[in-house]
């Protein structure tokens, strides 16, 4: 059999039990640069319908062995794509029309006084049967598509989240850093002023087992050992208080869990571990908070947020400016709390304000710059925290982040400088 596709012309199949309406059918078609096979009846009509699959159908009603409403039906069934038209004589146009709504794609009234209608039915249903064929290719080649640009989505989504992943560990890295470098001062100090201690006790104890240990000898032990303790005391406590702010930031920024915590002091704690990255320039960072607004959020992400935010203004918003200002201010409305987030720097263009929550964008590529940071801000806030960000910046005016969270509160704000 010949694929349909692939022959020179279309195939028609006249089944009619009247020898004169086969021939005739076939010299006009024939002469109309058809190809034509013919059977006598209804049975071998269908015999030849599964051997050659023909283009068209052109089908008689009454025949014996099988009629053309059972021809119309099993093709219907069986071979849906292939238009069958039936022939009916004018007594009968009620099989006919019973034979459309069995699947028929048209019909005819015999006699035929004018064949051009046969021809001109012909051509219709071939031409209908060519734009079925192209709408379901089409819709077929619209299915790969999509799933080729939804596995393209998946995969970009995939490595999206990787490098986010990435990006936020990258993070937690610099804070462990810049933590790291902060306890050695004070851990420094305590060694030092513990090894003080231990010299001056060991000769303390000399002179007294020689026995030429004096009241001032004493005294001056005393002093020493009193200095030397308060010292060591004071920087030690200051490096568990750097310990501790960083182990709970750490903490909620690799687990990503929900507690109840106060915002204000959850501010301090972030700008805390931080300072070793502040205190090298001249910025300063107002808090603006209720001293008592407790909420129930995801801490970690806002640790992030508030990182990227101030990373941010000291790497771009403070590029060309010595002593910039960020003010962090919190208000509560109602059912939830906005967190503006400022800076006076140098601001940011039309284009760059547009483009600022955009994957893989930014204006440090040269530098190690990633273009992820405010990606990830946005996320955070839009999908964890399930808020809404918006961004205000003008050239050379600075910029304004104002996010909106869902939570509630009552406290008035305090303005803090640290």
């Amino acid at each position: 059999m010949i694929e349909p596709s692939k022959r020179e012309h279309p195939l028609v199949l006249t089944i009619d039990d009247e020898i004169s309406i086969r021939e005739c059918f076939s010299d006009i078609l024939e002469d109309s640069g058809y190809s034509v096979i013919k059977a006598e009846n209804g049975r071998i009509g269908l015999e030849m319908i599964e051997k050659h699959c023909p283009d068209v159908i052109l089908c008689d009603m009454k025949m014996p062995e099988v009629d053309g409403i059972e021809v119309v039906r099993t093709v219907h069934e069986q071979y849906s794509d292939i238009p069958i038209i039936v022939i009916s004589g004018a007594g009968v146009l009620g099989d006919a029309i019973e034979a459309v709504r069995e699947g028929a794609w048209d019909y005819l009234v015999k006699p035929l006084f004018n064949l051009k209608t046969l021809l001109q039915a012909v051509e219709k249903v071939l031409e209908r049967a060519r734009l079925i064929a192209e709408n379901k290719e089409y819709q077929k080649s619209l299915e790969r598509q999509t799933k080729e640009l939804q596995r393209e989505i998946h995969d970009r989504q995939k490595a999206e989240k990787k490098l986010i992943q990435s990006e936020k560990m990258a993070a937690l890295g610099d804070l462990v850093a810049g933590v790291a470098h902060e306890i050695n001062t004070p851990i420094g100090i305590g060694v030092t002023g513990i090894s003080y201690l231990h010299d001056t006790t060991a000769a303390f104890q000399k002179l007294f087992d020689s026995g030429e240990a004096k009241r001032s000898d004493l005294e001056n032990f005393l002093a020493d050992c009193k200095e030397a303790c308060q010292v060591t005391l004071t920087n030690l406590n200051s490096a568990a208080q750097l310990i501790t702010g960083f182990k709970q930031i750490a903490v909620d920024q690799s687990s990503d869990e929900r507690r109840t915590f106060n915002v204000k002091d959850y501010i301090e704690e972030v700008l805390f571990s931080l300072h070793p990255r502040i205190k090298k320039t001249k910025h300063t960072i107002l808090i603006d908070c209720p001293d008592k607004l407790v909420v129930n959020s995801f801490p970690g992400a806002i640790s992030q947020i508030l990182t990227n935010l101030i990373m941010n203004s000291l790497l771009h918003g403070f590029e060309t400016i010595e002593e910039g200002q960020i003010t962090i201010a919190v208000e509560t409305e109602k059912s939830s709390i906005t967190l503006r987030y400022s800076d006076n720097g140098k601001g940011m263009t039309p284009e760059q304000r547009q483009r600022i929550f955009d994957p893989f964008y930014t204006t440090k590529r040269g530098a190690g710059g990633t273009g992820l940071g405010m990606h990830l801000v946005y996320n955070l806030v839009s999908e964890k925290l399930g808020g809404e960000i918006e961004c205000d910046s003008t050239l050379n005016e600075g910029t304004l982040i104002t996010i909106h969270i869902p939570n509630t509160t009552k406290q008035q704000p305090q303005t803090q400088q640290i």
